[in-house]
C-alpha cells in the first residue's frame, strides 16, 4: 500500500490559458482570487523553483493559521507546484501541483493534483476516505474561484456565493 495518498480535481474554464496563467503563475498573490486565503506574500520579486509563499488562512485547517510553501516546479503557461512546509494535521507532507492545458474554443482545462505522505496507516485507512472528498471539493471551489476571476475580470474579488459542482 502507497504511503503517498493522492486525489486530482479538473474544470474546464471558458478562457485563453494565457488569461488563466496570468492569474496562476503569479504565485504568491493567490489572496487576490481565492477566499481560501487572506493574504500572501512571496520572498522574490518573481515566482521562480525556490520562492516561498507565506500564507494566512481566514479559518484554521488541519492545525494551521498560516502556511509557508515553497514552489518546486515551475513551467510558465503550463504548471506549477509547491510543497507545505511541516505537516498537515495527520500527514507528515503535503503538496500540490496545478497544471492547464489548452481545450477546444478557447477554453483552458485547469488540473490540480494533491500528494499526501502518510507514516501511520490508521491515517490512510480511516481518516483518508472522508479527508479525500473534502479537499476534493474544496480544490473544486478553489478552481472555480479562479475562472470566476479570470472570466469576470480582476478589478472584482470573487463574491460569497459560489456555486457547488456534483
Amino acid at each position: 500500500m502507497s504511503k503517498t495518498l493522492t486525489f486530482k480535481v479538473g474544470r474546464t474554464i471558458s478562457a485563453s490559458s494565457d488569461a488563466i496563467w496570468q492569474v496562476l503563475g503569479d504565485f504568491g498573490t493567490e489572496h487576490r482570487w481565492t477566499k481560501t486565503l487572506d493574504r500572501c506574500t512571496r520572498d522574490t520579486a518573481i515566482a521562480r523553483v525556490g520562492t516561498v509563499r507565506t500564507c494566512t488562512l481566514p479559518k484554521p485547517l488541519m492545525g494551521r493559521t498560516f502556511v509557508r510553501e515553497e514552489l518546486t516546479e515551475y513551467q510558465p503557461g503550463s504548471a506549477l507546484a509547491y510543497r507545505l512546509e511541516g505537516t498537515a494535521g495527520l500527514f507528515a507532507s503535503a503538496a500540490s501541483r496545478w497544471s492547464i492545458y489548452p481545450g477546444g474554443d478557447g477554453a483552458t482545462l485547469v488540473c490540480v493534483e494533491g500528494f499526501f505522505a502518510v507514516g501511520n496507516p490508521v491515517v490512510r485507512i480511516f481518516a483518508w476516505p472522508v479527508v479525500k472528498p473534502m479537499l476534493s471539493r474544496v480544490t473544486g471551489r478553489v478552481i472555480d474561484e479562479l475562472a470566476e476571476f479570470v472570466t469576470k475580470g480582476s478589478e472584482h474579488r470573487v463574491s460569497d456565493a459560489v456555486s457547488e459542482q456534483p
